[in-house]
């Protein structure tokens, strides 16, 4: 009989691995004790309605027209924005212009590998961003134009779809672009009657495993703080109407907070801006021989945030 020469032969008595996992070995609800303590506290020390520590740095990469690095815990993210251009393939007229967003995770970030033609979660989370940015962005004053929204996940320790969005909006900021309001986003974490504001990675795994109870999903939600509007919910999970409006109520109040986060980072980045201008006219000023009426020294500032 022929030996089939393309096809790898394993041994005849196998063992599965996934029972040497841990997470395998330990049951749900010993998994859910080790992660949520009896004292409502989480693994981290946070309570249920606390968000971990943002870091926001603008104009990290030197070739886009604006770009954005945000941390979230151990949630790496950097969204870059370039010039508008035309639409590719557009045969007809477009009033509003479009933004194309792409959703991308580094091969490092989480043990998860997949390559990027199957990739379904990335392409997925490109359309919820997509959406969360077309109501802030005044589309109306590029037509028939098209901006890219490049987004790259170093480190995904939950939450990564809203810090992305938070991003995306300073990163939009930075390169500016018109637009009506800043972009805010957070995530809940829904498990029973717990609701846990900006879940890590094990927090919605157990989050989205939890289904012997009533309530279990993730919940995020994005808002632009000063239209007072909400440009998208995703939500995934099994979560009754009461518990997804507590939920949502929460997330509309932790958005709110941050904010003078975002509003310091962009009111930094412009005074910088604006000093090193001050500088180079001052600089242009003493080449041509005149002495400068008022001198300015550039000030120590930085367009990072860390809270």
């Amino acid at each position: 009989m022929p030996q089939d020469t393309k096809r790898i032969n394993g041994p005849e008595i196998s063992t599965s691995y996934h029972i040497h996992e841990e997470n395998n070995r330990q049951p749900f609800e010993e998994r859910l004790n080790q992660a949520i303590g009896g004292k409502n506290k989480r693994k981290d020390g946070r309570n249920f309605t606390e968000s971990r520590k943002y870091f926001l740095k603008v104009g990290v990469v030197s070739t886009a027209k604006g770009s954005a690095y945000i941390e979230l815990g151990n949630t790496k993210a950097i969204v870059s924005v370039f010039d508008p251009r035309e639409i590719p393939k557009q045969s007809k007229y477009c009033a509003l212009g479009e933004l194309y967003c792409d959703f991308k995770f580094s091969p490092f970030a989480s043990h998860l590998r997949k390559t990027p033609q199957s990739d379904t979660r990335g392409r997925s989370l490109a359309a919820a961003l997509a959406s969360a940015l077309n109501p802030a962005v005044c589309r109306h004053l590029f037509p028939n134009l098209q901006l890219d929204v490049f987004a790259n996940v170093l480190e995904d320790d939950g939450s990564v779809l809203a810090a992305v969005i938070t991003a995306a909006g300073l990163a939009l900021a930075d390169a500016c672009i018109p637009m009506f309001d800043i972009v805010t986003a957070t995530t809940a974490g829904i498990l029973g009657d717990r609701i846990l504001v900006d879940p890590t990675a094990e927090e919605e795994s157990l989050c989205m495993e939890g289904f012997t109870r009533d309530n279990h999903g993730i919940v995020m939600l994005a808002k632009l703080p000063t239209l007072d509007q909400v440009p998208e919910i995703r939500h995934s999970g099994s979560v009754s109407v009461e518990t997804l409006w507590r939920a949502c109520t929460r997330l509309n109040a932790a958005c709110t907070e941050q904010v003078p986060i975002v509003q310091h980072v962009l009111v930094s980045k412009v005074k910088s801006r604006l000093a090193e201008i001050d500088v180079e006219s001052d600089d242009e000023g003493e080449g041509d021989g005149e002495a400068p009426d008022v001198k300015s020294e550039k000030p120590d500032e930085d367009t990072s945030e860390d809270r």
